[in-house]
């Protein structure tokens, strides 16, 4: 999801790169006065953000993941894009102070030739003053702030364009070096740094055992048996499901509720807290189940057009684990807790004296493949792994792949195939021209950033956690 969201998420800035000016009738255009009085969550370089224009922007954001995700939107997914619309919200201010900073601005003929090419202000081929100010009537936007706000969109377009093109120009040999980038492939040596060498090495003492026991004993009971009745409403039917849960939060009688309309009522018996997460995995139930009390009705949970109601009919609680079974368990966990302790520190001791002792090699992968055969997914954060070179022959930091440590070099390239270069060139130069454009903007955006945060000419005085 998150993947999506980093390539898709329509924020300010994709949205001026690509040069897309979207219409959109939001409310608060026609506030008025109100706007004076609205909390302001962030100063950017001499421009106030506030919380309206937050809001606003944040539900555009939530309405369009919920979507494409239904319910299965989550809190950290939430707290991300509250963080991403605040970011994407200061990054647009940076762009028009520097906007201010250079003199640009937005004429009367360009807003002209902008709204003039909307069709829903036309009328018989052509704008139409009268249809244009109907339609903001009708949509309760006030024409000033319309208009504002356009102005503003023509605006960033400018400076974007201004700020991308001031890059430096990109050289053949620049080009060739990022076709290798993407095309060629890497050979790595690499050693291997296995917790489980380790574990003969650990020692556990009694006091922190029993120490540790009394801090977490209450997690140490068998498994919670639940018993569920539920019914499924069809989403393309006409009963709807939040009528269904008022009805039910009244009748507190699924039985009866569902012989009244029609619909069938399936019982998962008795079933182990594991079986019925497994079994109700998409609908996410080990979030809510344990908050039910007896009798009961469950909040509809949607899933693929469908609507599941439950009422909890009876739950029983774990038993608590025998003593001698939970400190066994406390000293297997705190076990493999140190040697994968001690395997990441031999690791780095490796790294430190360049003696990273026996050695293999992956065999030529490609420099932008997401995993190592026979290794494992590449962490998040050593996905420039791949990137080593003989100028660059050492990674700096030992790589956690399914529960190893590695530390890796440089062993060997191979670049790509000249004759598919100079097929692919000419495109591939395009490209990457454009790349590396954009690359650019983003870099002036983030060092800009960095040096007003530096400055306290950005002051965040909302987190995005807060709102």
């Amino acid at each position: 999801m998150l993947k999506f969201m980093r390539k898709y998420a329509r924020s300010y800035l994709i949205k001026i790169i690509f040069g897309v000016i979207i219409i959109v009738f939001v409310f608060y255009f026609g506030a008025g006065s109100i706007r004076e009085r609205e909390t302001v969550i962030a100063e950017v370089g001499g421009f106030d953000v506030r919380e309206e224009e937050y809001r606003v922007s944040y539900n555009q954001e939530v309405e369009m993941f919920r979507q494409l995700y239904r319910d299965k939107m989550d809190d950290k997914l939430l707290a991300e894009l509250k963080e991403k619309v605040l970011s994407d919200i200061i990054n647009k201010y940076i762009l028009l102070r520097e906007a201010k900073k250079l003199g640009i601005s937005v004429s009367d003929q360009e807003f002209a030739d902008l709204i003039g090419g909307v069709e829903a202000f036309r009328k018989d081929g052509k704008f139409d003053k009268e249809t244009y100010l109907a339609v903001l009537k009708q949509n309760r936007t006030d024409a000033e702030q319309f208009e504002k706000s356009q102005k503003t969109m023509l605006l960033l377009r400018k400076v974007v364009s201004i700020i991308r093109d001031t890059g430096a120009p990109v050289s053949d040999a620049a080009i060739w070096a990022g076709y290798v980038r993407e095309k060629g492939k890497v050979d790595l040596a690499y050693s291997r740094f296995d917790p489980a060498a380790y574990r003969d090495r650990v020692s556990v003492t009694d006091k922190e055992l029993n120490d540790l026991y009394e801090k977490e004993k209450d997690r140490f009971r068998g498994e919670n048996t639940f018993r569920l009745k539920y019914i499924v409403i069809d989403g393309a039917g006409n009963l709807k499901d939040d009528q269904a849960y008022m009805d039910l939060i009244k009748a507190k009688d699924i039985d009866a509720y569902a012989k009244q309309k029609g619909l069938a009522v399936s019982d998962t018996g008795d079933v182990r807290q594991s079986e019925l997460f497994r079994r109700f995995k998409s609908l996410k139930i080990e979030t809510w189940v344990r908050d039910l009390r007896k009798g009961d009705i469950s909040l509809p949970a949607r899933d693929d057009g469908k609507s599941y109601i439950f009422q909890l009919v009876t739950r029983e609680d774990g038993k608590p684990m025998e003593k001698s079974a939970a400190l066994a368990s406390l000293k297997a966990r705190i076990t493999s807790e140190k040697a994968k302790e001690m395997a990441r520190l031999a690791a780095e001791d490796a790294l430190k004296a360049k003696s990273p002792g026996a050695r293999t090699t992956t065999g030529f992968v490609s420099r932008t493949a997401t995993s190592i055969p026979k290794l494992g997914e590449i962490p998040k954060d050593a996905m420039d792994l791949l990137g080593l070179t003989k100028e660059k022959p050492v990674y700096g930091k030992p790589v956690e792949m399914n529960g190893d440590y590695y530390v890796f070099s440089f062993a060997g390239e191979q670049d790509p195939d000249r004759k598919e270069w100079e097929k692919n060139k000419e495109g591939f130069s395009r490209y990457y021209a454009a790349r590396y454009r954009e690359q650019f903007l983003r870099s002036f955006i983030e060092e800009s950033k960095q040096a007003m945060l530096k400055d306290g000419k950005i002051k965040i005085l909302k987190p995005a956690k807060e709102l």
